[in-house]
C-alpha cells in the first residue's frame, strides 16, 4: 500500500507515517508549500520523495492520502483529491469558522473523512458501547498544553483564522468525544466563557461551554494550560455515573486506530460519515463564536482586553 502525505503542518502526520509503516504502508511522497522545513524533515525521516505540486503527487496514484495542510488549505486539498479520485483522510482541523465549514460542506462527494484521533481511542469506543442508557448529563474535558502553538512556526494553530485557536484546535477533540458518546449530537449552546490569562495566546487559554443536546445537559471544558494532556468524559444516567480518563499513550489516544481507519478508507470504507463531521464542527464553531462574542447565539460581555470574556445567550 502506498500513502501520500499532503501537508505536514503539525505533528500528527509524523505519527501517522510511523503507524502506517508498521502496517506495511510505504510513503508515495510528500507535498507542503507552507512549511517547507517540516516537509523536508518528514521526507528525510521517512524516505518520502518531495513533490512541488500536489497534482504531481496525486498523479502517482497512491492508495490513500493523509492530508495535514494548514486549515485554510483543507478545501483546496480535498478538491484536488476528489478530482484525482484518491481517497483522503484529513487530520484536524478542516475549518476554523462557520464560513470554512460551509466551504467544506459544499465539497462534492468523494471518498474522504476527517476526525480527531480520539474517536478511535479503544477506551472511548468501549466506554460508549457500555453505557446503560442515553446520558442525562455529559461532561467532557480536553486539555493540551498550547505552548508549542505559540512558537513562530506553529502560531497559525493559535490563530482563530488559522486552525481556529484553542477552541477549535483543541476543542475539536472534546466535540469528537461527545459525538462518540451521543452519535450525531448537535448541541444548543447556552453559554460559554473563555480566559486569556498571562499566556501570549491570540485565541484563548481555556474555555467552558454549557449546552444541551436534546434533553441531555452538556458541559465542555477546553484548556491549553501548562501540564500533561488530559482527555476525559463523565456521564450521568438513571443507573448511576460513568467516567473515563483516556491513557496517554498512542494506542490509548487513538493514533493506532486512526492508522487502521486509513487502511479501511483505502479499501473502500468511509470510517466517519460526513454528517458526523459536520455535527462535530458545527458544535465547535458555535461554541467558539459564543465564547468570543461574534456568533448569533450569544453577545459579547466584558472588555476585549479583560482576562475573562463571556458570551451569554440572549
Amino acid at each position: 500500500m502506498r500513502v501520500a502525505f499532503a501537508g505536514v503542518a503539525h505533528s500528527h502526520p509524523f505519527a501517522d507515517a510511523v503507524n502506517l509503516a508498521a502496517r506495511g504502508a510505504h510513503p508515495a511522497g510528500v507535498w507542503d508549500v507552507d512549511d517547507p522545513d517540516r516537509r523536508d524533515d518528514f521526507a528525510a525521516r521517512f524516505g518520502a520523495p518531495v513533490f512541488a505540486e500536489l497534482t504531481e503527487l496525486l498523479a502517482t496514484r497512491p492508495d490513500a492520502v493523509v492530508a495535514t495542510p494548514r486549515t485554510p488549505r483543507a478545501v483546496e486539498v480535498a478538491l484536488a483529491c476528489a478530482r484525482a479520485g484518491v481517497p483522503v483522510f484529513f487530520n484536524k482541523t478542516i475549518a476554523a469558522d462557520a464560513a470554512g465549514l460551509a466551504r467544506w460542506k459544499a465539497l462534492p462527494q468523494a471518498p474522504r473523512f476527517t476526525s480527531s484521533v480520539l474517536r478511535f481511542a479503544p477506551g472511548l469506543v468501549a466506554f460508549a458501547a457500555a453505557l446503560p442508557s442515553r446520558p442525562r448529563a455529559i461532561e467532557v474535558h480536553a486539555q493540551h498544553d498550547i505552548a508549542g502553538f505559540l512558537d513562530d512556526a506553529r502560531r497559525w494553530q493559535d490563530s482563530p483564522s488559522g486552525a481556529g485557536g484553542t477552541m477549535l484546535n483543541i476543542g475539536v477533540h472534546a466535540w469528537e468525544m461527545l459525538d462518540v458518546v451521543v452519535p450525531g449530537a448537535t448541541v444548543e449552546i447556552l453559554s460559554a466563557m473563555r480566559a486569556g490569562g498571562a499566556s501570549p495566546t491570540a485565541s484563548e487559554l481555556l474555555a467552558t461551554v454549557h449546552a444541551r443536546a436534546g434533553e441531555t445537559s452538556v458541559t465542555v471544558t477546553i484548556s491549553g494550560v501548562a501540564g500533561a494532556d488530559r482527555y476525559a468524559v463523565r456521564t450521568w444516567h438513571d443507573e448511576g455515573m460513568r467516567e473515563l480518563v483516556l491513557p496517554g499513550d498512542q494506542d490509548g489516544l487513538g493514533y493506532i486506530g486512526t492508522a487502521d481507519a486509513v487502511l479501511r478508507l483505502a479499501a473502500g470504507e468511509i470510517p466517519v460519515p460526513a454528517a458526523r463531521t459536520v455535527a462535530v464542527y458545527r458544535n465547535a464553531v458555535a461554541a467558539a463564536e459564543t465564547a468570543r462574542g461574534s456568533g448569533t447565539t450569544g453577545t459579547w460581555t466584558g472588555r476585549a482586553d479583560a482576562p475573562w470574556s463571556a458570551g451569554v445567550r440572549t
